[in-house]
């Protein structure tokens, strides 16, 4: 790097006086660097791109402006006299960001060209995550990374499973077991024991078969953890883990004459509005919608649900068949509205092979 500068300043001696460019004139030694794999535990890296003023007349840096906020930079803020060098350091925080990297930073100056974009890249190594961040829920002594079980989408016929982990956190074994369950939640563990700093999988199965529900089902049940020593400094714990899944007919293999006598959701609207909420008005808002069913089977609604605290559905017909129709109120209390603008949705859950999931908007704003 030393001799690419030496041979830079040298250069100024050696060329004839019809090269020399009037005004200052800029040379860079590189204006990319690759800092390669680095680790986002060893914090920031910094890079100096080095300058030579070539011209006749002093170089000014006016601004170094940098492509985002993760980087920053020092620079002379001196002029850079004719056949002087300089250094710009542009610093990088890989703090929060794993993985590939290109930043930029834009160097203004009075030359011409008066602007020199430089070049920082390389990868983060992302922290090992320490045992809070990998299982941040606590019972007890035990940790886990996770206090609920989805199991999304389901049929009526499926019986799927899903897995969370625990671990000791603790240099004693420790007792676990559930308890609380309803019958189509299995659940199974390894053993009654997990061994010090040891870790285990707790595996759930949802039993569609053995549900007689429909729609969105949430349950829980009871995981306790004890020390198998009473003397042990562990700590004892209890945690209601949720279970939730969305139970849907079985439609895969309904005939073209079942799909044809099926019922069909219809509504009188996509979307329910409130208009000008005061949110001081201190009593609710209630919008109405119509339901009915416009096929020729029995419509059965499963459940409607909001997707925000704010909003309460009111009592609707479950059943409706050929023709009929229902009202279900939807009403919001304008005082647990949070932000100016109300832009999120109801769900209906119900046997329309073509709309057992449908999504009705709700949308309004405050005076």
């Amino acid at each position: 790097m030393r001799s690419k500068i030496l041979a830079l300043i040298l250069s100024l001696f050696v060329c004839t006086p019809a090269a020399i460019v009037a005004g200052g004139n800029i040379e860079w030694i590189e204006t990319q660097h690759s800092f390669g794999d680095i680790l986002e535990s060893d914090g920031k890296v910094a890079h100096r791109f080095l300058m030579v003023n070539t011209g006749d007349d002093d170089v000014v840096i006016k601004h170094v402006r940098p492509s985002c906020g993760c980087s920053a930079t020092d620079y002379p803020r001196r002029p850079i006299s004719p056949g002087d060098t300089a250094a710009i350091t542009a610093t990088f925080n890989p703090a929060g960001r794993p993985g590939d990297f290109d930043t930029f930073f834009t160097v203004i100056t009075n030359t011409q060209p008066d602007r020199t974009v430089l070049k920082l890249s390389g990868r983060v190594i992302a922290n090992a995550p320490t045992v809070n961040e990998q299982y941040p829920v606590s019972v007890g002594s035990l940790k886990l990374n996770a206090a609920s079980v989805p199991f999304g989408e389901i049929s009526e016929n499926e019986t799927p499973r899903a897995t969370t982990e625990a671990y000791n956190d603790s240099d004693v074994p420790l007792k676990i077991y559930t308890d609380g369950n309803p019958d189509y939640v299995g659940i199974s563990i390894g053993s009654d024991t997990i061994a010090p700093h040891g870790l285990m999988p707790i595996t759930v199965t949802f039993d569609a078969r053995k549900c007689n529900r429909r729609g969105l089902v949430e349950t829980d049940f009871s995981l306790f953890a004890e020390p198998v020593s009473p003397t042990s400094s562990a700590l004892a714990g209890i945690k209601r883990i949720s279970v939730m899944a969305t139970v849907l007919d079985d439609f895969a293999g309904w005939s073209e004459k079942q799909l044809a006598n099926a019922p069909v959701l219809h509504l009188d609207t996509d979307r329910v509005a409130f208009a000008d909420i005061d949110t001081l008005a201190g009593k609710t808002l209630t919008r109405q919608l119509a339901i009915s069913n416009a096929g020729n089977d029995t419509l059965r609604i499963y459940g409607i649900r909001p997707a925000e605290r704010y909003i309460d559905i009111g009592p609707a017909k479950t059943h409706l068949g050929k023709g009929e129709s229902t009202v279900a109120d939807i009403t919001i209390t304008p005082g647990a509205v949070t932000d100016d603008i109300i832009n999120t949705y109801i769900i209906i859950y119900c046997n329309d092979p073509r709309s057992a999931i449908t999504a009705v908007r709700v949308v309004g704003n405050k005076k």
